[in-house]
């Protein structure tokens, strides 16, 4: 049984067919600040697990509250009315609730993120499974950026109440970014986030992702937006950034392919294609009808393992 959390949400205006929700991709979106305006190829990858950010496109299971209320009659002891309930609830709910215990010292993590953290999503829960996250709470939609989730947070930390946030943006321009200026409105978006999270005693880590295709990089291998992401964490106490860009690219720079790791479908070439034919996605061979990757996909497999050892070491 899987121990990743996701949100359930009220459903957004933007009209969209259902989708499988058991396809690779599933992501859970909530608070949004108006419909996104989601990226062509980011439509077809990110959203075959639900039609929209507020339909959920992974079972709503979220963390065990206080314990259930048990009633005195001279002593504490469960009424068999009690007892029944929970047995149906537990029986009932294969796969949204999570059986183990929270442990205090547990990370309770939150993640907002774009199309490449929608595609990623699987290969990250795993590791963060085993890394013993046992709650996670995946905000994330294709085509987003940090603008369309700023006022999710005062509610995210009030109602989940994370102690670590990753935030894992890659540069959409949505409908929210209209009119601003592109690493600017990046900068103050996320500082805000930032500043609101550490306010709340959240720790913070910064994802660098992978360049596309024709993107400039510095002599480090960032992109413009990952330097943004490396002054935020430069000003700013319980901030620091995860380069999990560098897992999918050629030293920093863009790649479609890279060596095989072992046991990975290999061309005669011994390289894994890693990148979408876009040159932006990660998915080698996007199903445009369906949105689905239906092909083993060596760059989220290789972003969200670098995130998730980047966060948990």
């Amino acid at each position: 049984m899987s121990t990743a959390q996701s949100e359930r949400s009220r459903r957004t205006p933007e009209p969209g067919a259902s989708r499988d929700a058991r396809g690779p991709d599933r992501a859970a979106a909530a608070g949004l600040a108006g419909s996104p305006e989601p990226d062509a190829l980011g439509r077809r990858l990110g959203r075959h697990g639900g039609s929209d950010p507020g339909e959920p496109q992974s079972p709503a299971s979220w963390p065990p509250g206080d314990e259930p209320s048990r009633r005195r009659r001279g002593s504490w002891s469960w009424s068999w009315r009690t007892v029944a309930v929970v047995v149906v609830v537990v029986t009932t709910m294969t796969g949204a609730i999570v059986l183990r215990g929270y442990l205090p010292q547990s990370p309770r993590v939150v993640v907002y993120g774009d199309s490449l953290m929608v595609e990623a999503q699987e290969d990250f829960r795993a590791a963060a499974d085993q890394a013993g996250a046992h709650a996670i709470l995946m905000k994330m939609w294709s085509g987003t950026a940090p603008c369309n989730w700023l006022g999710d947070v005062p509610t995210t930390i009030r109602d989940f109440q994370p102690t670590v946030a990753v935030i894992a943006f890659s540069g959409n321009r949505s409908e929210c970014m209209s009119g601003r200026d592109f690493l600017g409105g990046y900068r103050a978006d996320v500082t805000a986030m930032v500043d609101q999270l550490v306010a709340g005693g959240v720790e913070v880590r910064l994802v660098e992702a992978p360049p596309r295709a024709g993107e400039d990089v510095d002599a480090t291998g960032r992109t413009p937006l990952d330097q943004v992401w490396a002054r935020i964490a430069a000003a700013t106490p319980h901030v620091s950034v995860i380069r999990a860009g560098q897992a999918v690219s050629d030293h920093g720079r863009f790649s479609a392919t890279l060596p095989c790791d072992p046991g990975e479908p290999c061309g005669p070439d011994g390289r894994v294609v890693v990148r979408a034919p876009d040159g932006v996605h990660l998915c080698p061979h996007p199903d445009v009808s369906s949105g689905v990757c239906t092909v083993y996909s060596g760059g989220a497999r290789r972003y969200g393992l670098a995130i998730a050892h980047g966060l948990f070491g």
